[in-house]
């Protein structure tokens, strides 16, 4: 059979939505005519939508070897790059692309998600707006732009795009849900109620569903209606536990944390007390707590200041506790045993990784925000023996609540939040490894409890800012005016934090105390031992 033939079959197994079958033919056919610039480009596009990027990335190299100017190899290249997260060769792609024809609705867009993505906001949003004024109708780049003037907390300009979708748009399910979440944003919550509930989304669609329903109850709550509002926070995470079952293992950090604290139980431990000549740099100051403590806050408050620098919830010390792993292998005694080689080589490891986001100041306070490295205090303690530790406190009963109203991006640690009882069983498992850290580690700590940042903000900064040894200064005060400069806030409280401070989330659960009558016991010993 002649390559076109097979070319013809290819097609006809792609239009029935047999992929294997059409990879197979047009390999049969590359066989034949291994210079064919269209059955490299239908292999690139068929790996590409089956999740194989790499023979994809080949087969797109290929048709740029046949086809140098080739628009469509330069942007699927680009897109393959962004999912193997090589943000400059999918940069440089896209602006092949660009340079090939700069009028292209699909590099445009492109673009403007690289960029998004990448959190810088003022070419995202000029790339949305070009893409925009290449095809008016699209309603995809209105939509990304909703979504990043809203996560940048920039009102005035999702007033205007609300009213471009609505002016321009039938009213969709897709538009009534920005319309809905739009409403939110202006706190007209009876109104989001309202157009939420008349809203019908496709079952597949797990995401939007899910974050209809934690809005709504996030409107219940806010007027009051606190049983309708559990009932929609608890509709909401059945959503994304039901979506996401088969990929997501809520035991593997339970059982993580329990090894640990046998570990700890079962061994003395001895915090390293060697310096490091060796290197520059001075050991990280470690922002931790159980998520939804207030670290978002204290890491807005931070960064306000000229000499602290904040990385927000980047994977350095996952690296770094990678790295470990495969030393250790479970085996946490070999943590007492680590060269001085190996510690080196960690250090390297996260201040190289450190400077790529950050660069390097010799007169600035770095402070590493991720409040789950909780769990690796004993192993940070090894590697950085004179690192500090922030440990940001809340009411035990409103941070386990808090944790089951917010719709966390899905992983197998937040996994144990979507109800009150696994998310109660999380908190104490974790409370616990931390008291176990803090009475072995001789740790360099300071404590700051929510509650008191709220109610008594100077003093509470004044002291945090005293054990970091920086002077205090006035703008710490106006915190949430830097918050609206920062661009992409990626934790829940994006929309938050760029206010002055409210106490209406302080004792927020009891609205639902009787939601809490299965772990009542697990929490108040949390209350008793910090003290609320």
């Amino acid at each position: 059979m002649d390559y076109k033939n097979l070319i013809r079959l290819a097609d006809q197994a792609f239009k029935n939505n047999k992929l294997d079958d059409s990879i197979k033919l047009l390999q049969n056919a590359l066989q034949i005519e291994p210079n064919s610039f269209d059955i490299n480009a239908k292999l690139g596009i068929l790996n590409l939508k089956q999740g194989n990027l790499e023979k994809s990335k080949n087969y797109f190299n290929k048709t740029i070897e046949l086809n140098p100017k080739s628009l469509l190899s330069y942007l699927n290249l680009g897109i393959i790059y962004v999912k193997l997260n090589n943000r400059n060769l999918a940069l440089k792609n896209y602006l092949k692309a660009l340079k090939i024809d700069p009028k292209n609705f699909g590099i445009n867009y492109n673009l403007g998600n690289y960029y998004f993505a990448n959190n810088d906001l003022v070419k995202a949003e000029k790339y949305y707006l070009i893409s925009i004024n290449l095809d008016p109708k699209n309603f995809y780049p209105y939509n990304n732009l909703f979504q990043l003037y809203d996560r940048s907390n920039n009102i005035k300009k999702l007033d205007f795009i609300i009213n471009k979708i609505l002016d321009i748009f039938p009213r969709t399910s897709s538009v009534q849900f920005l319309e809905g979440i739009y409403e939110f944003r202006k706190k007209n919550y009876e109104k989001t109620i309202r157009i939420l509930n008349d809203l019908n989304i496709s079952k597949q669609d797990a995401q939007r569903n899910a974050l209809k329903e934690n809005t709504l109850g996030k409107c219940y709550d806010f007027i009051g209606s606190y049983s309708d509002a559990f009932k929609h926070f608890s509709k909401s995470n059945d959503i994304i536990e039901s979506f996401l079952k088969d990929r997501l293992d809520r035991n593997r950090y339970v059982n993580f944390i329990k090894k640990k604290i046998n570990f700890i139980y079962n061994n003395n431990l001895e915090a390293d007390k060697k310096t490091y000549s060796h290197d520059k740099f001075n050991d990280p100051v470690f922002l931790i707590g159980f998520p939804r403590s207030g670290t978002t806050l204290l890491d807005t408050i931070l960064r306000t200041h000229k000499r602290i620098k904040v990385i927000e919830e980047k994977n350095l010390v996952d690296q770094l506790i990678n790295k470990l792993n495969k030393i250790h292998n479970d085996d946490y005694l070999k943590l007492e045993t680590l060269t001085l080689e190996i510690k080196s080589e960690c250090r390297n490891l996260y201040f190289e990784s450190r400077k790529k986001l950050l660069g390097y100041d010799d007169n600035a306070i770095y402070i590493d925000k991720m409040p789950l490295n909780i769990l690796y205090v004993v192993e940070l303690k090894k590697i950085f023996p004179r690192a500090k530790f922030i440990l940001a406190l809340r009411n035990p009963f409103d941070v386990v609540l808090s944790c089951f109203m917010q719709p966390f991006q899905p992983n197998d640690a937040m996994s144990n939040f979507f109800n009150l009882r696994d998310t109660s069983e999380f908190y104490d498992l974790v409370m616990e490894l931390w008291k176990k850290y803090e009475d072995n580690l001789n740790l360099d700590l300071h404590i700051v409890k929510y509650e008191n940042v709220v109610g008594d903000f100077e003093s509470t900064i004044k002291n945090l800012i005293k054990f970091l040894n920086v002077d205090w200064s006035e703008d710490l005060k106006y915190f949430y005016l830097t918050a609206r400069k920062r661009g992409i806030i990626n934790t829940p409280s994006y929309n938050q934090v760029n206010m002055p401070l409210y106490k209406e989330s302080i004792s927020r659960w009891k609205n639902y105390r009787d939601k809490f009558s299965e772990v009542n016991s697990k929490l108040d010993k949390w209350v008793k031992i910090f003290g609320y």
